[in-house]
């Protein structure tokens, strides 16, 4: 059995049961915490030195697009429904299958860089049997776990025949997911068994709704739903919201709640415009809430509601989102929620208690957050039996004190270039700093070779035809 001695750290378990332990030691043996605790015996372990350093769970990225980390930094100024024009309906047609394995691998390289062990990877580029199998296969690869969700939603293909006009392009896009979509899933899942040879499930199978789905009627959505989870996905995420309009709040979260079709397995992002009743009614029927501080703030989305559910007895997940948006980056998502939650609660008055804690929103990216995505029995904190994965962070000596608060530290002085080590699945997937089995030079120029020629494909899109699908919409 291999083993692994994590020694001398100031650990942060996330166990309410087992609390913080300064200069303790992490063991891990045959892919499982073993014992957590000081001058634990190296047993031929191999030994990772952690003195001076915080040691704590893997991270939890409840909701991620990861095919976007080949068009870092376009959507920076892009408002919301810029961004649903052009990297939902422009620039997502352009990959190619080469290019959408490039895509999730480096994006879920970039996860585990930033000690992100965990993702909900909320996978909306399927426009062909082969890209799902490609992204798939680039997921596997990086070595992140949690679900690799397939997203039932048409894609435009402007590698294919493309659009000749708004109006078909808005039917390709607004028509319920392609018969095809099915026969694909079940490639995914084949493609995604023959990967584990050993049966580790490491990554598990989900399935995405399309964007619309908020939006329809019940009586659309309902069919929608039992067709997918005749497929059994191991969980179900979408994005969701209400519609609010001249003061009428319309939502089908309750029904779909009443007839049982969202339940534990269930993992709905933003849902910024939900009232209370529907925060109280998924909070009873365990239904996960992904925040994406960074997207919904930033593109002005609304107000975050991982608090608010939490309020409400529920479980909430942070998530980086649009990486062409956001880095990769959950400890800033992190801190950014904290920011946001504190000064909507002073209400530009300043307040003599500040709302939320640093250690609050730690717990959004541990153990609530795995409880939100329904693997808090698996991962989350650094209890013994769970699956090992373990981060260890190196402070910046020049922005971090010694001594200082660990979980202050890790929300207000620490980021991705601080991540030291990382453990998934009992594996070394990052120690000293490097990325283990990474030729990172030769994989920055196959990107960056692969989002060149992205760009230029997008460049020469009708954008009339772009703009003009999504009128009404956006």
């Amino acid at each position: 059995m291999k083993s692994i001695l994590i020694r001398g750290g100031h650990v942060l378990t996330m166990d309410a049961d087992l609390g913080d332990m300064a200069d303790a030691d992490v063991f891990v043996r045959d892919g499982r915490i073993v014992d957590v605790g000081p001058n634990l015996p190296a047993r031929g372990a191999d030994v990772v030195e952690a003195a001076g350093k915080i040691v704590a769970p893997g991270f939890v990225d409840g909701h991620r697009h990861a095919w976007q980390s080949l068009l870092h930094g376009l959507a920076t100024d892009w408002s919301f429904p810029k961004y649903m024009r052009w990297v939902r309906g422009g620039y997502g047609g352009c990959f190619d299958a080469e290019d959408a394995y490039l895509a999730n691998y480096l994006g879920g390289l970039e996860a585990v860089s930033a000690g992100i062990t965990t993702v909900v990877e909320h996978s909306h580029l399927q426009t062909s049997v082969e890209v799902g199998e490609a992204l798939v296969r680039g997921t596997w690869d990086s070595g992140v776990g949690g679900y690799f969700a397939y997203a039932f939603q048409n894609s435009p293909d402007w590698l294919g025949d493309g659009y000749e006009d708004a109006d078909a392009l808005n039917e390709m896009l607004t028509r319920a997911p392609d018969a095809w979509h099915d026969e694909s899933f079940h490639k995914v899942r084949r493609t995604l068994e023959t990967l584990d040879v050993t049966g580790s499930g490491r990554l598990k199978l989900g399935a995405a709704l399309p964007e619309t789905a908020p939006y329809l009627p019940v009586d659309v959505v309902r069919p929608l739903l039992e067709r997918i989870r005749a497929l059994d996905p191991a969980m179900i995420t979408s994005h969701w919201n209400a519609v609010v309009q001249d003061g009428q709040y319309l939502s089908t979260m309750g029904t779909l709640v009443d007839e049982g079709h969202f339940d534990e397995t269930t993992v709905l992002a933003h849902c910024n415009q939900l009232n209370r009743d529907d925060l109280a009614k998924m909070a009873r029927a365990g239904i996960g809430l992904a925040t994406t501080p960074g997207t919904e703030s930033g593109m002005g989305l609304g107000p975050l509601m991982g608090r608010r559910l939490i309020e409400h007895g529920g479980h909430a997940v942070l998530g980086v989102d649009t990486t062409c948006y956001s880095q990769s980056d959950l400890l800033g998502q992190a801190r950014m929620l904290l920011e946001t939650e504190r000064r909507d609660a002073a209400a530009g008055s300043i307040p003599q208690e500040l709302v939320w804690s640093a250690r609050g929103a730690l717990e959004l990216a541990t153990i609530t957050g795995a409880r939100a995505v329904g693997l808090g029995d698996v991962v989350g904190s650094l209890t013994p039996g769970k699956r090992a994965d373990v981060v260890v962070v190196s402070p910046d000596g020049i922005r971090s004190r010694p001594g200082a608060d660990p979980v202050a530290t890790l929300i207000s002085y620490t980021g991705p270039g601080d991540i030291d080590t990382v453990v998934i699945d009992g594996e070394f997937r990052k120690r000293g700093g490097d990325l283990l089995g990474v030729d990172t030079s030769a994989i920055a120029q196959l990107c960056a070779r692969s989002a060149a020629v992205i760009r230029e494909r997008a460049a020469a899109l009708p954008s009339v035809v772009i703009d003009g699908a999504w009128r009404g919409m956006f």
